[in-house]
């Protein structure tokens, strides 16, 4: 679970422990501490090139790199200060991570991880299986979310909406969802869970830990 608190911004991840899957949903507390889930019900399209506001703008510097080969779990109760988060985030795209995290019911701090992850922030990463840009689309996966690759907001896009797709496929299932967007969802499926690859496991450790590391 995730939880956004309105203008003070934290967030709270929690992931089960042993052979429980983890599950993402996501509140939001206001600043006046009424509480709505943010998950379900249309979102009006917000527009991905608005300026960053000058809370968003002031923020600078970035957040420590989990180690690569770090496997531990992830605590039960950790928390991720969504203000950290952000400060990884570069001032030029700070404001289309708020607005793809609302159109797609993601929690800002999973999109930052997960592009830090995938790309650093580069906008032109090329992997060596030809994976592109700051979310690292292959080509027919970013022909199938309707976006150009080479476009940095385009394909920050296109890699939120595939990301929502795999936790919609995988009923909220966070690491699972996290393994279908590394190693695609057939592999995901086969293995009943996160599969046996090296690298995958890897990547979604990395990412939860890197969640879990902003807390601290």
């Amino acid at each position: 679970m995730i939880l956004r608190f309105g203008t003070s911004l934290a967030a709270i991840a929690l992931t089960a422990a042993g052979a429980v899957p983890a599950q993402a949903d996501v509140l939001e507390i206001s600043a006046a501490g009424d509480v709505a889930w943010i998950a379900g019900g249309p979102v009006a399209a917000t527009d991905l090139f608005a300026e960053p506001d000058a809370t968003a703008a002031a923020l600078s510097g970035a957040l420590a790199e989990v180690p690569s080969e770090a496997m531990a779990l992830v605590p039960d109760n950790a928390v991720a200060d969504t203000q950290r988060h952000a400060a990884g985030i570069p001032a030029n795209y700070a404001a289309a991570v708020r607005n793809l995290a609302a159109r797609f019911d993601l929690s800002p701090a999973l999109l930052e991880a997960v592009v830090w992850q995938e790309s650093r922030w580069r906008h032109d990463a090329v992997s060596p299986a030809g994976a592109r840009g700051l979310a690292q689309l292959m080509p027919g996966t970013a022909r199938d979310m309707g976006v150009n690759p080479d476009d940095p907001l385009a394909n920050l896009e296109g890699g939120a909406r595939y990301l929502r797709a795999q936790l919609d496929r995988f009923d909220g299932d966070l690491e699972r969802a996290l393994a279908a967007y590394n190693a695609g969802p057939g592999r995901v499926i086969r293995a009943g869970g996160i599969p046996n690859i090296r690298e995958t496991r890897l990547y979604v450790a990395a990412i939860m830990g890197r969640l879990a590391n902003h807390a601290r």
